[in-house]
């Protein structure tokens, strides 16, 4: 197995599109942002139109397509179907926004919006639980694409939220963000702590055989689950992702939040903050297939 990038963008736009309808949904119910609604519905639609692409991408042969689409219970079914009915949410959000006396949708479709919302992510995080790959089957990666939706949606909507001149959305979107990145941290340092304990979870060896690196020594599950936290892929897991995805995110998003850094101003410190947050929710999902596929090539090399 290597590193799908299809995938990892298509469960990347999902947490983007969830996160901008999530928060149109909380802006909704606060009487907050009505002259952003079209803006947060077009994105919405744009980002997940942009993560199907990719999954198509990976899938790459009509066939695949077939077999993938052809049981019910299979993880890219259940995906089709929640960014089916998310789709159907937003459409049926603009038609009430269009259809009110107001131009604002009913606290009703504000809910449905929260709630197709968190469970797209959801969803999708689930679709990948399998015990063949133990580093991904625990219940904190749907965890982390939830938290994460949070953050890309508060920071994504403070972006839309200045666009739009829409000033009464921007501080509850920067306190949004700014709770959504702290705990995006914390669940990713928690899940990070939870893979380096899975090596015992793989078959061990002392050594392998390889033809171009016969007597080169076996390194052990332990080395390959730890090196998250401590080892090779410490440096992008502690900068990449804790400090420049997370960190930087809170912090602009706290200036924003606290009145330091005024409405009308917060749209370059979104653009930057969201810009960091991309670079760590991809970061951590490049790490989780490195981690991945190292310990599938020596349960492989194991078995050999």
């Amino acid at each position: 197995m290597e590193i799908q990038w299809p995938l990892i963008l298509f469960t990347f736009f999902n947490c983007l599109a969830g996160g901008i309808f999530l928060m149109q949904g909380i802006l909704t119910l606060s009487g907050k942002g009505k002259a952003m609604q079209l803006a947060s519905c077009v994105s919405a639609i744009v980002a997940l139109a942009i993560g199907g692409l990719s999954v198509f991408f990976h899938l790459q042969h009509p066939l695949r397509m077939l077999n993938g689409f052809g049981h019910i219970t299979s993880g890219i079914t259940i995906e089709l179907i929640f960014v089916i009915v998310f789709a159907i949410a937003v459409v049926l959000y603009f038609l009430m926004m269009r259809r009110s006396e107001e131009g604002v949708a009913p606290k009703w479709c504000a809910v449905l919006a929260i709630v197709v919302s968190l469970a797209l992510p959801f969803a999708t995080g689930d679709s990948y639980l399998m015990s063949a790959i133990p580093v991904w089957d625990t219940m904190l990666l749907p965890l982390y694409y939830v938290v994460a939706t949070v953050m890309l949606g508060g920071l994504a909507a403070m972006i839309i939220a200045g666009a739009t001149k829409a000033d009464d959305a921007v501080k509850l979107s920067a306190t949004v963000a700014f709770i959504g990145a702290v705990v995006c941290a914390v669940v990713s340092v928690i899940y990070a702590v939870a893979i380096s304990g899975m090596g015992a979870n793989y078959t061990e060896m002392q050594y392998y055989f390889d033809p171009t690196l016969p007597d080169v020594a076996m390194r052990q599950s332990e080395q390959i689950t730890g090196a998250i936290l401590a080892g090779e892929h410490a440096v992008a897991f502690w900068l990449g992702n804790v400090a420049i995805g997370c960190a930087v995110p809170a912090v602009l998003a706290a200036l924003v939040m606290t009145g330091k850094i005024p409405a009308e101003k917060a749209l370059t410190v979104a653009v930057v903050a969201l810009v960091c947050a991309v670079i760590g929710t991809i970061v951590w999902r490049v790490l989780l297939y490195e981690v991945a596929v190292n310990a599938l090539i020596q349960f492989q090399w194991a078995l050999q």
